[in-house]
Parts: C-alpha cells; structure tokens; sequence
C-alpha cells in the first residue's frame, strides 16, 4: 500500500485527514519507496495506490511506469475528481485495477465531500470505468446521515452487473469532522440490509470493514 497526500474533497466522515491535510509526519520520497519496492519485488504481485487521493498529482504516470518495470500490477484508489489522468493510466496500460469511490448519490455530494464536487466530471469518470477493459470497484461508505436504502439502491444501478461494488462499515473514531466521530454506525443486520439492497442491482456487490 502506497498513500499519497493531498486531497481536494474534504469528507466529514474521511479517517485519513493527516494525510487529506497533508500533516502526516512520515514522508517519504518516490526513489525510496522505489527502491523499497525492489527490495520485496519477491515477495509481492502488486501495488495499491491510494490516499488522500493520488490522481491529483501530475507525476503520477511516471511513478507507476517505474513501479511496472519491476513487474508488478497497479491497482489505484480515486474519488474520480480527474477524470483527464484516469484517462491517461487507462489508456496508456499503466493499471490493472481502479477502484473509485461513489459517496452517497448526487443531491448530497456536496454534503458528502466538503466541497463543490462537480458531478459531470465524477459521471465521466465513472463512464471512463465502466467502458474500459480493465477490473474495476465502486465503493460506498456506509455512513447513516448520508447513505440510507434509497441511496444504495441508486449507487448499486450505476454500478452495474460487471464491476464489484463494496459497502464499507463507518469508522467514526478517525473522522475528519468531530461531529461525525459521534455518529453511531449501521448496525451489522441494517448493513446486511443494504447489502441485500445493493445485490439486486449489482450482483458483484460485497461487504467490508464489520
């Protein structure tokens, strides 16, 4: 797992906000998370890319051409603000896997992300996905005061029948926003629930992080 910083949401319910921030004390440079990658090319088949969200930083093609000339497969994680570099990796072979996250359906985007998210640039991106060749995930993260049945059931039809979609458990104790670090999370049966929900429309759908 590699995680880069900076991000331009700014989500209530993120429990990565030193790296959002860019406040994470452990830093290190590409050349030495390169050289750590040689070291266990051995030991493993690939790279996660995530963050705060790595399409933000224009360098970001010619890390992982140096990470794939070590052999190793490249999976990214994106909240599909840049659909331009999306395009970029998809079309020049640079990922094997692009997992963007779908936070609550449109109306509550802004809400959801702490920010003026533009919705066409996000639907574009979500289409560069789905019309690839590669695998793909959208994700959702279950957080009560923004996703309910209705919205699961939204997010799950733009998923679709081929990609995997994955519900996420809320973890409140990390929120970026103190007030949502007071939020109770579903419960593992209301989880099941919309899990339920999700399957009818995207049978690759799955539940994580309970």
């Amino acid at each position: 797992m590699i995680y880069t910083k900076g991000c331009n949401f700014r989500c209530p319910f993120c429990h990565n906000s030193s790296l959002v921030l860019g406040t994470n004390s452990e830093t290190r440079s590409s050349a030495d998370v390169l050289r750590d990658i040689e070291r266990r090319k051995g030991f493993i088949d690939g790279v996660v890319i995530t963050g705060g969200e790595p399409a933000i930083n224009e360098d970001l093609p010619g890390f992982i051409r140096e990470i794939r000339k070590r052999g190793l497969a490249v999976k990214l994680d994106t909240n599909g603000s840049r659909p331009e570099m999306l395009q970029k990796l998809i079309e020049s072979r640079l990922v094997d896997f692009v997992s963007m996250d779908i936070k609550t359906t449109w109306p509550k985007y802004k809400l959801a992300t702490g920010s003026d998210a533009d919705i066409e640039i996000l639907k574009k991106s979500i289409g560069l996905i789905k019309s690839s060749n590669i695998d793909y995930e959208f994700r959702t993260t279950c957080v009560p005061t923004l996703v309910n049945a209705e919205d699961i059931d939204a997010i799950s039809r733009i998923s679709g029948s081929r990609g995997l979609y994955t519900l996420q458990q809320f973890q409140p104790e990390d929120a970026f926003s103190e007030e949502y670090r007071r939020i109770t999370p579903y419960s593992f049966a209301a989880l099941h629930s919309l899990l339920e929900i999700a399957c009818a429309n995207a049978p690759g759908s799955r539940l994580i992080g309970i």
